[in-house]
Order: C-alpha cells, then sequence, then structure tokens
C-alpha cells in the first residue's frame, strides 16, 4: 500500500482531532446504531437488492477485489438496488458495506465505477464512514431534542465544525479514487455525473466555465450565504474538481500515482 500521507488531505488530520476534541459524541448513540439500525438494515439489502458476487455483477467485484487487496483489508458487501439517482456509498460501522444504484452501473464506464469504488473502500479504510455516521446520529439526535436546552444552538455550532471536516475527507477520497482508476478523465466524468446525476448535463459541460462556478461561489460573501457554503457536508462540484486538478498536478499527486503503479505491478 502507499504511504496514506501521498493521499490523504493535509488538514483532514487537523479537522479530525478538532472536532473530536470539540464535539461531544455519545456512545449510547452509536451503540445503538451498531445494535439497532446497522442490524436492522441487514435483512432488507438481501431481500431487497442483488448482492455483487463472483456470478452477479463479476466486474464489480474483482474491481473491489483488486483494490480492497492493495488496502490490506477484506472486501465489503455490496448490493445493488434500483434507483432513479446516481449513487454508490459506503454505510455502516461494525460491518460495512457499500449500496450502488442500478443506474450508475448501467450509466458509469469501468474507469468511472473504479473510481467511485475506489473513494467508498478508502472511505471505509480510513474510517470516514464511521465518522460520518457518527456525525448523522448526533445530529438527529440534538435536532429532535426538545430536553436539551440549546440544543439546537449546539447542533449549528457543532455541525459547522464536522461538516468542514467532512468535505475535507470528501477531498482525500477523491485523490484515491484518481489513484486508483489512473484516468483524470474518467475521475472528472465520474464526479459530474455523480453530482448533475445526468449524463447530458455530465456530457456537454465545459469544464472550464464549471469550474468558474467555483470562483463565482467564493465571491458571494455576507453572512447568510456564509452560512449556506459551510452548511455543506459534501464540497461544490467545482471545488471538488479543481482540487482534484491541483493534486494530480502535484509532486505528491505524482509521486501517488508512481507509487501506486509499483503497488499494483507487484
Amino acid at each position: 500500500m502507499i504511504e496514506k500521507d501521498l493521499f490523504i488531505h493535509p488538514l483532514e488530520e487537523i479537522l479530525l482531532q478538532e472536532m473530536i476534541h470539540t464535539v461531544v459524541f455519545d456512545e449510547d448513540v452509536m451503540y445503538h446504531y451498531k445494535n439497532y439500525t446497522e442490524k436492522m438494515r441487514k435483512p432488507d439489502l438481501l431481500g431487497k437488492t442483488v448482492k455483487v458476487t463472483k456470478h452477479q455483477f463479476p466486474e464489480l467485484y474483482h474491481i473491489a477485489e483488486r483494490i480492497s487487496d492493495l488496502l490490506g483489508m477484506a472486501a465489503p458487501c455490496m448490493y445493488v438496488y434500483e434507483d432513479f439517482y446516481y449513487g454508490v456509498e459506503s454505510k455502516g460501522v461494525n460491518e460495512p458495506w457499500i449500496e450502488i444504484s442500478a443506474k450508475t452501473v448501467t450509466d458509469f464506464t469501468k474507469a468511472e465505477m473504479t473510481f467511485l469504488l475506489g473513494r467508498e473502500l478508502c472511505d471505509i479504510y480510513l474510517k470516514h464512514n464511521y465518522y460520518n455516521t457518527m456525525i448523522n446520529e448526533l445530529l438527529e439526535v440534538l435536532e429532535n431534542s426538545s430536553l436539551l436546552p440549546m440544543s439546537q444552538q449546539l447542533a449549528t455550532h457543532w455541525k459547522m465544525i464536522m461538516y468542514k471536516w467532512s468535505r475535507v475527507a470528501y477531498y482525500t477520497s477523491d485523490c484515491f479514487g484518481y489513484l486508483i482508476c489512473n484516468s483524470m478523465e474518467a475521475s472528472i466524468n465520474a464526479i459530474k455525473k455523480s453530482i448533475l446525476n445526468n449524463c447530458f448535463l455530465a456530457e456537454n459541460m465545459n469544464l472550464q466555465e464549471y469550474i468558474k462556478q467555483g470562483e463565482e461561489i467564493h465571491l458571494l460573501d455576507d453572512d447568510v450565504l456564509n452560512f449556506t457554503k459551510l452548511d455543506e457536508i459534501v464540497p461544490y462540484g467545482p471545488f471538488r474538481i479543481k482540487n482534484l486538478l491541483s493534486y494530480a498536478a502535484s509532486s505528491r499527486g505524482v509521486r501517488a500515482l508512481i507509487e501506486m503503479h509499483y503497488e499494483e505491478g507487484k
């Protein structure tokens, strides 16, 4: 496995520690998720989706096996479900799994699927999915609580801290997905399709103009606009693409790609 420092965003660990030391994570909340919410999902996964195996969606199976082998971990179970939206998402804490919409399998190329699976397996490997689950569970408790004084204000404050980490963690996973699929074109296409949920829009986008939209976002500057920008758990599309292009052109990104080729060639 290549050195993690070659693809992990430089701010990720700093923001993670800030989040851990600022936010009070309640273990009772995670206990409930692990022992009830997660377990309750399993029968539905087996009864309402198609499990990825050597004989069902074998291409996805082998992609995940290859990436998991590089990460030095067992490949998680994967399930394909019917939906109108694109989606590849890692879930679960005790035994993480990946849910994939059938529309994604139909409309994305092998290289694009490799990028998406790579970033989700990276999330599992680096425990992004664990912390994201903790964030979602904690916010749900706070936002539904009428017993805790100032719970809404506390939820808003903590959410800003947690979402900042989440956006940076997203950049990390994008970089790993790019290294795994070894194609900037496929990586960007996968990001565009996932965000827009429409192949026509993605194919007719002018990339330079789209990235300029990110510059326009930076110019939006007042209390309401800044709050809206901070209230995003996932980075805006133009920011993701710009960050990935910058990473690929950096000495760190070039070295990571060389090392990834070496690891795969062993």
